[in-house]
């Protein structure tokens, strides 16, 4: 059983990475410098991040990057049909309902019209293929940073600062974020997945009834 929705999950995300986003822009010191950056970075010697300025930090492009994002994924919450819509459309379903259903075999559903299962499980269906889709992202960017890291040992701030274009990214701070943006979003995906087996087994049991 799910105990914090995957609608919960995604808003909280959102919110936060609008937080985030915020401080990148104003003081990305609070993220750059926080406890767990400096423990992953640690843990698995990856670099520091460059030390500049509000105007010329490269972060100010992650912020842009994250707020897009959340602003996407509020848009597609309002967008799509929460499961609450499976109860709201049970009435219009159970005429549709065959007594002789045999099995608990989730296959049963093709016995009910395809266009009333699909529309109730064009969330997950969506959201799915999104947790999907940023699990393999942010993976690919975190191993591609871990992977290209530098001699920890004469990293430094300063060392760090150096760097030009997209190599003042490969640091421990979007390192720590892009690690735990896969986690954040493969236990989305679970959540979905839990939800949607259990929205689609209670619309069977509905079908079984009378």
């Amino acid at each position: 059983m799910v105990l914090i929705s995957s609608k919960t999950l995604i808003q909280a995300h959102a919110v936060l990475l609008f937080v985030i986003a915020g401080y990148l822009v104003k003081s990305p010191e609070v993220i750059t410098d926080s406890n767990i950056v400096f423990m992953m970075g640690e843990a698995l010697k990856v670099d520091f991040p460059p030390a500049t300025s509000s105007l010329t930090s490269p972060f100010v492009f992650c912020a842009i990057f994250l707020f897009v994002e959340a602003l996407v994924d509020i848009f597609l919450l309002a967008s799509l049909p929460f499961h609450n819509a499976l109860d709201e459309a049970m009435p219009y379903i159970r005429p549709f309902r065959n007594p002789n259903l045999a099995s608990e075999d989730l296959r049963a559903l093709e016995k009910l019209p395809h266009y009333i299962a699909k529309s109730l499980t064009v969330y997950w269906n969506v959201w799915i293929n999104v947790a999907m889709a940023r699990v393999a992202v942010y993976a690919s960017i975190a191993l591609f940073i871990y992977s290209s890291k530098g001699s920890f040992v004469a990293s430094s701030y300063t060392a760090a600062s150096t760097a030009a274009g997209l190599d003042r990214l490969k640091n421990r701070a979007v390192f720590t974020f892009g690690f735990m943006e896969m986690m954040t979003w493969f236990w989305i995906f679970v959540t979905l997945r839990e939800e949607r087996q259990e929205r689609m087994t209670k619309l069977l049991e509905d079908a079984k009834e009378s």
